[in-house]
């Protein structure tokens, strides 16, 4: 038993076990599940939203394309990323809220 502790010991100092045992990184760092579109602007590309607490936040999109078919008023969860960009955009139908 000591001696498969001080294996496991080594193999977490060397580095090898960490690599095995973490999970691996999150792409989100948040998300919000019931949000409203306040303003899509894919020039820049950025969102604009609203949290069902009230919070309006403005943040750049990794890219135009996940922002195609949102409008204002729209309901959709989003993620974000740990440089606070949106990563991804599920927008609910209207049957669904």
């Amino acid at each position: 038993m000591l001696k498969s502790l001080v294996l496991v010991s080594a193999l977490i100092l060397s580095g090898v076990v960490p690599a095995l045992m973490d999970p691996p990184p999150s792409q989100a760092s948040l998300a919000y599940t019931r949000v409203r579109v306040e303003a899509v602007d894919s020039a820049t590309p950025s969102l604009t939203f609203k949290t069902v607490e009230g919070d309006v936040w403005t943040l750049q999109a990794v890219s135009a394309d996940i922002l195609q078919g949102l409008q204002k008023g729209d309901t959709c969860s989003v993620e974000i990323d740990l440089q606070d960009r949106v990563t991804k955009i599920v927008k609910f139908d209207a049957a669904s809220h």
